[in-house]
């Protein structure tokens, strides 16, 4: 019985080693695009980081993990996978709109904070604050997917 479930644990480990096929890592891209689109963002974002563990990441897949991410306001995770489809594929432009959405949003937040903390922002800060709300509030509705 020992012998079986070592045998069987050892099978497991090699499967989740092994490099994915290209169509299954397909297949897997397309389920998480699914669910993203259903509105199931956690099943989404599970199916992409089961993805990206095994190796099989793509542009595609790290830019649906950064929208999922921005959606979720995790803005720090969403520059890091939109950096990551970049990389992969320097010549997409939403990828890059998203990812300037998403650091606006950072420095917004920053700001924000700021002003909670400070109680009040110098002038010039207030005036940047009040740009970039006024801002995102065109882009938003202008986000890639």
């Amino acid at each position: 019985m020992k012998k079986s479930i070592g045998l069987l644990v050892l099978c497991l480990s090699a499967c989740t080693s092994t490099p994915q096929s290209p169509q299954y890592a397909q297949y897997q891209l397309g389920n998480a695009k699914a669910w993203y689109e259903q509105g199931d963002l956690l099943s989404a974002e599970q199916q992409l980081n089961a993805l990206h563990q095994n190796g099989a990441g793509s542009a595609a897949s790290w830019r649906l993990l950064g929208n999922i991410h921005l959606r979720q306001h995790r803005l720090e995770a969403a520059r890091e996978a939109y950096q990551k489809s970049v990389q992969l594929n320097p010549h997409e432009a939403d990828v890059w709109h998203n990812l300037a959405l998403t650091e606006l949003r950072q420095t917004t937040a920053t700001l924000m904070r700021a002003r909670t903390q400070l109680q009040r922002l110098p002038d010039e800060d207030e005036r940047l604050l009040a740009l970039l709300l006024k801002l995102q509030r065109v882009n938003i509705g202008n986000e890639h997917p």
